[in-house]
């Protein structure tokens, strides 16, 4: 077992989410961290921001990523997502807030920079109890 040239990853996340209920789309930006614990397996935390027309979701997202081969990577995430969005009622538009359980299933593809460097398109889909959103983009990844 070779030794880990970095155990700690910072990650920034830009790219979108669409609302399959709503079929609607906007931007997505997200921070995270990991620590790996050996070649294949690292643990983390993902906190996140999606808007789009409909609403406004904040994801915090704990988590535990496998990589069966160099550079391909699944992952698995339970969390919290709160969600704001804008309703109409009888002509007046107000705000509803709203937090619910979610499971994250999330695939990406590491295409190295540098040796502590990595540049990632990812694929996630988030399942709550009302609805499915997938969030797929770009990931700059730093080693340290």
């Amino acid at each position: 077992s070779e030794e880990l040239a970095y155990r700690h990853v910072v990650s920034l996340f830009g790219g979108a989410a669409t609302h399959t209920e709503e079929n609607d789309t906007g931007g997505a930006i997200g921070l995270s961290y990991a620590y790996k614990l050996n070649h294949q397996w690292a643990i983390g935390l993902k906190v996140e921001y999606a808007s789009s027309r409909l609403e406004r979701d904040f994801v915090i997202l704990p988590g535990v990523a496998f990589e069966p081969v160099e550079r391909v990577e699944f992952a698995l995430g339970f969390g919290l997502e709160q969600v704001s969005r804008d309703e109409t009622d009888h002509g007046e538009t107000h705000t509803v807030e709203e937090s619910e359980a979610l499971l994250r299933l999330t695939f990406a593809y590491a295409f190295p920079l540098r040796s502590n460097v990595f540049l990632s398109p990812e694929f996630n889909a988030d399942i709550t109890k009302s609805q499915v959103t997938y969030v797929y983009g770009l990931v700059l990844s730093v080693g340290l």
